[in-house]
């Protein structure tokens, strides 16, 4: 069948509610309220001109958790996809896969389905190349074609909003542009009914599509950086955080006072913060963890200072390298993490284990079980690591992934581009490896 074809083609870790995903990024109850209601008076008010919505900032404002919670709110009403980039996914880091996931979403969906699906089913079964199609094209087929079935009244009590998050991390640059020419012409032919709520950072490839004379009056647009509730809502979460800290560790922290750490100290981490909500989660993280006192690791992250520091986010630089600092093996740390950040092919690994999960990064470096979880302890502030061994450990956000690129950021943690002959070398060594463990003739080898 067309849709089955189509399945194949989709990424379905780039939804909302993807199992990928969890667990998402959300708004802390309280927090961005201001934000939240201009886009939920936006998607609820269908006359408003503007049928696009860019919502930008910087790196750790939040953008990613106001899009996952816009996508709950309206997800049994408004909403008719999703498509959640990810720099370190490499099949949510680019464009390839892209129509074909919301198309597959639009047929999928409980409302929509049951109009869309027959049509796009046919689509793909008279042209099964379309998945492998140009964007335009697929475009066309895949999602303009089948709206055309409906009338502009039929339409009016459908859902017609899709989010797009991330799009900065798409990591081919001129594609970010791409994209949104795409859906500038669709737009100002008025050749598809939905309306696209689209986040992301304000790259100047992403800038320079929105600032186009066509798309002007179609966008209505807000900086989140500039947003006054940024400060309050930090400071908020903070003082929330750190008294559920104080009593979920009860006897450990009977000594402190209720309103530990004091306004004083909140105010400071505010202050650090500069707007980012990334280095308040990242703190509370640190603070949190069940292994270490709470007041202790407080101390350490104030005792930071940031003195001549040269980073565009200095304080979070510090904190990273602070907690990175706690893992004693260091060469070996850098090379994991390098296969994190760019797990290559599976190539060499059973089906059921995950690229970058315990069991198999354990197998590639030759480690003995449970080295991971020993290495990575005092790591779960920037890292999620699963508490199983066939899942993927992944990195909580696209500012430690930069922070690791970047050498004049990371210093000495700076990880660096596994080159394909050094990978492949790698690949050649597990192999022969798994050879002289697993045939009887070849066990005595040493590699």
């Amino acid at each position: 069948k067309g849709l089955e074809i189509l399945y194949e083609e989709a990424v379905v870790g780039a939804a909302y509610d993807a199992e990928q995903r969890f667990p998402p990024p959300n708004c802390y109850p309280g927090t961005r309220t201001q934000t939240l209601e201009i886009l939920r008076n936006w998607v609820s008010d269908s006359t408003k001109t503007a049928s696009t919505y860019w919502l930008y900032g910087a790196a750790g404002l939040g953008k990613s958790a106001i899009a996952q919670t816009i996508s709950e709110e309206f997800a049994n009403s408004h909403l008719a996809a999703s498509f959640f980039f990810s720099r370190t996914d490499p099949t949510r880091n680019n464009l390839e896969h892209f129509f074909t996931t919301i198309s597959l979403q639009l047929a999928a969906s409980h409302v929509l389905g049951p109009i869309l699906s027959e049509f796009i089913d046919l689509t793909v079964r008279r042209e099964r190349n379309i998945v492998h199609a140009p964007l335009e094209h697929q475009f066309q087929e895949l999602i303009a074609k089948p709206c055309y079935r409906l009338t502009a009244e039929q339409w009016k009590n459908l859902p017609r909003l899709i989010i797009i998050d991330g799009l900065d991390e798409c990591v081919d640059i001129p594609s970010q542009e791409h994209l949104l020419s795409i859906l500038r012409k669709a737009k100002s032919d008025s050749t598809v009914p939905f309306r696209f709520l689209i986040c992301s950072r304000p790259e100047p490839r992403i800038c320079n599509a929105f600032n186009h004379q066509d798309f002007r009056t179609m966008v209505a647009r807000s900086d989140l950086g500039e947003a006054f509730e940024s400060g309050m809502d930090i400071s908020r979460y903070l003082c929330e955080e750190f008294n559920r800290i104080r009593q979920d560790r009860g006897c450990v922290m009977a000594h402190v006072p209720e309103d530990w750490p004091g306004k004083e100290i909140v105010q400071l981490l505010v202050q650090r913060a500069c707007g980012q909500f990334i280095y308040a989660a990242t703190v509370l993280k640190y603070v949190g963890n069940y292994h270490s006192l709470p007041t202790e690791q407080l101390d350490i992250i104030l005792n930071i200072t940031v003195e001549d520091y040269n980073s565009p986010y200095p304080d979070l630089d510090l904190l990273y390298l602070q907690i990175l600092s706690a893992c004693k093996q260091k060469e070996l740390l850098l090379e994991i993490l390098a296969h994190i950040l760019r797990p290559g092919p599976g190539l060499f690994f059973d089906d059921q284990f995950a690229k970058t999960s315990s069991k198999c990064i354990e197998g590639l470096f030759f480690l003995p079980e449970g080295k991971v979880w020993t290495l990575f302890f005092g790591l779960h502030s920037v890292l999620n690591i699963p508490d199983n061994d066939h899942d993927n450990i992944t990195i909580r956000h696209a500012s430690f992934v930069e922070f690791l690129s970047d050498k004049k950021r990371s210093g000495s943690y700076h990880v660096t581009k596994y080159s394909q002959e050094a990978r492949h070398e790698q690949i050649a060594f597990y192999l022969l490896k798994r050879i002289s463990f697993s045939i009887k003739d070849y066990q005595h080898l040493k590699l």
